[in-house]
């Protein structure tokens, strides 16, 4: 009897000590399962104290840019009170430091948009415009493009839906495309790319040096004289030499297009008729700096004799 009570006291005693580690090993997994529940509930506290601290950056930022966009609408708006032409020795064409601000940074500078020959006016009352388009083609001819991209360029921005030439492209050379022409004028640089045949980075990178896209203003957007790069000069202009464009360049500022042009044998009607000695187009391009967030913006202003208003406005990524 005694042998037989001891075997079932150690049978239970064995039994008893399995349930202890099996509530052991549960005690451990709720401990474990807990501590990785807390673990991700911190972890997406975190996240979303990093999301509103960024968005809450993001804002700053964005206020700041606002805030450098408004000083530069000021600066072009006294320009316009106290001068008759625009060049780049005036206060608006200057840079400056950025700016330091709570906890952050902002800092922006003006472009002339009237410095580059604006694509767009390659229409004219939303037609073709035929001294523009000749002029480009010379100018993609002498730089080793293909001129029948500039009749890919016009069928994009004219109304109709007929290829203008043998380098045209209307909706049925986008067959394999996710989009159709747009038959309008373009606002945004970027958009160049979708043109059948603007998808080569070399040509975009020389465009960039003499072009520019301003979006509509209902008045053409004329080259200022006063600013313009040696390399658009001699794109106007295809008798102008090197030689003559830095000359011209030296003797800026100019008081009026015809003083700037007087005496010279490379200039012609068509040139000097696409030139200007002031500015109606200016980029304004912002970066601010908070934390984390660093926020490029790009504005484009129109002014004219009603004052300044904004064409455009994107995020330069």
């Amino acid at each position: 009897m005694a042998a037989t009570g001891l075997a079932g006291a150690r049978a239970m005693n064995g039994r008893l000590g399995n349930e202890r580690g099996v509530a052991l090993v549960i005690v451990l997994g709720l401990v474990a399962l807990i501590a990785a529940w807390a673990a991700e509930g911190a972890y997406e506290d975190m996240i979303a104290m990093r999301r509103a601290e960024n968005f809450q950056q993001l804002v700053r930022a964005t206020m700041a840019n606002e805030s450098a966009l408004a000083l530069a609408v000021q600066v072009l708006g006294k320009d316009a009170a106290t001068s008759q032409r625009d060049d780049l020795a005036e206060p608006w064409a200057q840079s400056a430091p950025p700016l330091p601000l709570d906890e952050g940074t902002v800092e922006g500078h003006i472009e002339d948009g009237n410095r580059y020959f604006d694509l767009n006016q390659l229409l004219r009352e939303g037609k073709p415009n035929p001294d523009a388009m000749h002029m480009l083609q010379q100018v993609f001819a002498r730089n080793g493009f293909d001129p029948g991209k500039v009749e890919a360029l016009v069928d994009w921005l004219d109304r109709d839906d007929t290829p203008i030439g043998p380098g045209g492209a209307e909706d049925a050379a986008y067959y394999d495309r996710s989009y159709h022409v747009a038959n309008a004028p373009m606002r945004r640089w970027n958009t160049l790319r979708k043109v059948r045949g603007f998808d080569d980075p070399r040509l975009l990178r020389w465009l960039r040096r003499v072009c520019t896209v301003v979006p509509p203003t209902g008045k053409p957007v004329k080259v200022n004289v006063n600013t313009a790069p040696e390399a658009v000069l001699r794109m106007l202009f295809p008798r102008m030499s090197k030689a003559d464009a830095e000359a011209l360049i030296a003797g800026r500022p100019y008081d009026s297009v015809a003083s700037a042009v007087a005496g010279k044998a490379w200039a012609d009607a068509a040139g000097t008729q696409r030139l200007s000695v002031h500015s109606d187009v200016f980029i304004v391009y912002t970066k601010a700096v908070f934390g984390r967030v660093s926020l490029r913006e790009r504005f484009v202003l129109y002014r004219d004799q009603k004052g300044i208003r904004l064409l455009l406005r994107e995020r330069i990524i």
